[in-house]
């Protein structure tokens, strides 16, 4: 049964014979040729979030853990504690989303003039949230939350601001060349929901598709990680709520998720029409 938490622990024993294991931002100030950057997306039950970070405290190893700013992710004790293990800690940002809700504006209504002032909205509430993350923590680096619901793209924001000039050092996906990186994720509680996917995939996934790079269960991974199938550079990207041992979470996260990815894929063929 995928996605118990003995198969997390597995996978990157196997991962530690090949590779440094390296936080986004420990990668960015000092980059290893052989490297897995692991990255968490706290989307919800930070709790799972806290048991991974657990396991790989005790691995040796250290992650980045990217938490929104909802209630079913934001939780300061549990924010501490994996700070407190070692590992780093980021914002999950999704401030075009929340705006446009704000500000009830339509994206299929949208002109210029209010595509600036949502930006504009966006940014405002970007910095008030990255400077409540910074209460707890020195966050350097974010990452976008992307809703398959919501048809606007976080990352627009970028497009007339300069995160950098925030102190924030980097961002997934303007900061990794993924012509260099393979982009490993769960999203859609499997290894190869790339077909399911609104927002978390690469246009390099046809090559990699090509190239064999498709893995189903983790079991396939830490099989390739074992035989030195896997490219130099990895980025893994896993959402921890996913991961349990408990039967009824793991149950209920499955049949979800399975729902989600009828709707996903629903949207992403209406989008191509």
């Amino acid at each position: 049964m995928d996605f118990k938490l003995f198969y997390y622990k597995k996978l990157f024993q196997e991962a530690l014979h090949n590779y440094n294991i390296q936080t986004f931002s420990d990668f960015i100030d000092a980059p290893h040729t052989n490297t897995i950057i692991l990255r968490h997306d706290v989307d919800l039950k930070p709790q799972n979030s806290l048991v991974t970070a657990v396991i790989e405290n005790k691995l040796g190893i250290r992650g980045s853990y990217y938490f929104r700013t909802v209630p079913e992710s934001f939780n300061v004790d549990i924010i501490k504690q994996i700070a407190g293990l070692g590992h780093e800690v980021g914002y999950h940002y999704e401030t075009m989303d929340t705006a446009s809700a704000k500000l009830n504006v339509k994206h299929e209504t949208l002109n210029e003039k209010r595509k600036e002032e949502l930006v504009d909205a966006a940014y405002e509430e970007f910095c008030e949230s990255l400077e409540e993350f910074r209460k707890i923590y020195p966050v350097k680096t974010i990452c976008m939350h992307g809703s398959p619901k919501s048809a606007f793209d976080n990352r627009d924001i970028w497009e007339k601001y300069d995160y950098r000039k925030l102190g924030i050092i980097g961002e997934p996906y303007f900061d990794i060349d993924f012509n260099k990186f393979f982009y490993l994720t769960d999203t859609g509680r499997c290894w190869n929901g790339y077909k399911y996917s609104v927002r978390d995939k690469m246009p390099q996934q046809e090559q990699w598709v090509k190239q064999g790079l498709v893995f189903r269960t983790t079991n396939d991974i830490i099989k390739a990680a074992q035989q030195n199938k896997l490219p130099n550079q990895v980025m893994i990207t896993v959402h921890p709520q996913r991961w349990t041992n408990n039967y009824f979470e793991w149950t209920k996260e499955l049949l979800s998720q399975r729902v989600k990815n009828m709707v996903k894929w629903g949207l992403i063929q209406l989008k191509h029409k």
